[in-house]
């Protein structure tokens, strides 16, 4: 292998041949998957695309009505007692800010400006004393991932390899949140260039899991999640490749939302790969997840937002019969199988189901995203590649070592799992499975290890979330108790293409079935 590399490099121009044995080491990292790729067959079918796939024409319209009140510790609640004058937004900015100030040593934000928050809480109040109702999240702090454009902030998608961007108006995503009267709350950290899922930067220092100091608060959306683990606000902004809101919600404990692709728009938004790539929101319920992610994608937050003990009927859940309960953590699928066992308690149906080819998804995601992200960051690791992370620096110069007709086959591969994925759902409503394989891993950790097998870090813990992430498929994160170390849980529930409403209505109700367990 290093004759090879060396050959690649040299034939490139890239240089920087004295770090072909960093580039070896990373290549072993995934050797499994690579070698799994080119062992699978080479198929015909179609690339994969991007344009949105028709709603299932069985699915159910949403529920008419306004959204319901809710506890003040909501998002909800608060922008309702914000309606009535019943707490300024001014008040609820120095309340943000006093828990933002306490954590600081968390590391949280990249940026966190308590002059600009106040000054805009000022502002907001202004409107409502002139009358104004400044929309669904009125006054409800919201931060926001360092990978978009926030008016006042500069953007650095946690890095010190570009030069921070400035000057910007908002991402067309953050306008929108603007609209709706949330007070933007900061720019959280997130693991370098959102390309890892341990959340440790070596710029703007590792982000805490609120949980348990000693262990990985996930990546890459890790500040997003935290903030709302801690407590500082219901909600938060984050970004999703291959499974950056998933991953750090559960290692936080907290509900994250990939919704279908292309259902938010990019605009203003860093890439890492673009294909992959999607926006959602993160939260400490699915009802309030459900309400930014009506605002982020501006749907009206009624058709979206799950009645109060909604009455959701008949459920059919579609257990995989392959890869998804296969080498996991035994706390985790003892955890999982208690909600499954309640939910067919409570008259839902539970169906086998296997997900021919899934298996592939991790040397297909290899392919991808290995491709996609050293493109989009090729001019910094060619011109500042010393000050990148040498996590994300090595990940990055592997893209070159990766043949296009490798690329061009594995989005094939992709268009196969993304029918097999959408075709189970005509059997079923949703797909149930852990969210991550292991809990939370200690700080430092390389690899894991279950049931006596061993796998690199990143692969493990992006096995379950990769699949949606090539298919567009919305998924999401529930919180589902704690192992026996106080660790979170997290259970993923995933529905057919443009099914986002009904995967939140079916979300609220297993969410309400936890917690009775």
């Amino acid at each position: 292998m290093p004759e090879i590399l060396r050959a690649i490099a040299e034939f490139r121009e890239f240089g920087f041949l004295e770090r072909i044995p960093q580039w070896e080491e990373r290549l072993r990292v995934n050797e499994l998957e690579l070698k799994e790729f080119m062992a699978a067959p080479h198929v015909e079918a179609e690339l994969i695309s991007t344009a949105p796939r028709p709603q299932r024409p069985d699915a159910p319209k949403p529920a008419d009505g306004p959204v319901a009140e809710a506890a003040s510790d909501t998002a909800r609640g608060m922008a309702e007692k914000v309606r009535r004058r019943q707490i300024s937004v001014s008040e609820i900015a120095q309340a943000y800010i006093e828990r933002a100030e306490a954590t600081a040593d968390m590391n949280f934000f990249t940026t966190f400006d308590a002059d600009l928050v106040r000054k805009e809480a000022r502002e907001l109040d202004e409107r409502i004393a002139k009358g104004e109702d400044l929309g669904p999240l009125a006054g409800v702090p919201v931060p926001v991932k360092d990978y978009m454009f926030v008016r006042g902030y500069p953007r650095t998608g946690g890095t010190r390899a570009m030069a921070a961007s400035t000057g910007h108006d908002d991402a067309e995503v953050v306008a929108k949140v603007r609209a709706s009267g949330a007070l933007i709350g900061g720019m959280t950290n997130l693991h370098e260039l959102a390309y890892g899922a341990t959340g440790i930067n070596p710029h703007f220092g590792r982000v805490g899991n609120p949980h348990h100091p000693n262990r990985i608060v996930g990546g890459s959306s890790s500040g997003s999640a935290a903030a709302v683990a801690a407590g500082l606000s219901p909600i938060a902004v984050g970004s999703d490749t291959s499974g950056s809101i998933r991953i750090p919600s559960t290692f936080c404990g907290v509900t994250g939302f990939k919704p279908t692709y292309d259902s938010i728009s990019r605009a203003g938004v860093m890439p890492l790969a673009w294909s992959l790539d999607h926006l959602g929101p993160i939260a400490s319920n699915v009802r309030d997840v459900a309400l930014l992610f009506a605002v982020m994608a501006d749907k009206a937050p009624e058709d979206y937002v799950p009645e109060a003990n909604l009455k959701a009927g008949h459920i059919r859940f579609g257990k995989p019969a392959n890869h998804f309960y296969h080498e996991v953590d035994s706390e985790i699928i003892g955890r999982i199988e208690r909600v499954i066992e309640a939910l067919g308690d409570q008259g839902h149906q539970i169906i086998s189901t296997r997900l021919d080819g899934v298996e592939n998804c991790l040397p297909i995601h290899v392919q991808t995203v290995t491709a996609e992200a050293s493109q989009a960051y090729w001019l910094p690791l060619i011109e500042k590649p010393e000050v990148l992370g040498e996590d994300v620096r090595v990940r990055l110069e592997v893209g070159q070592f990766l043949a296009s007709v490798d690329y061009i086959k594995a989005q094939r591969m992709r268009t196969v799992l993304r029918d097999v994925l959408q075709a189970a759902f005509s059997e079923v409503d949703v797909l149930i499975t852990p969210t991550v394989a292991v809990p939370a891993l200690e700080i430092g950790a390389t690899d894991v290890v279950i049931d006596g097998i061993r796998r690199p870090l990143h692969p493990a813990l992006t096995r379950f979330t990769t699949p949606f992430n090539q298919s567009g498929l919305p998924a999401i994160t529930l919180p589902c108790g704690f192992n026996s170390d106080g660790l979170p849980i997290g259970l993923q529930l995933a529905a057919a293409y443009g099914d986002d409403a009904r995967l939140l209505r079916i979300a609220a109700e297993v969410e309400r079935v936890i917690a009775t367990l």
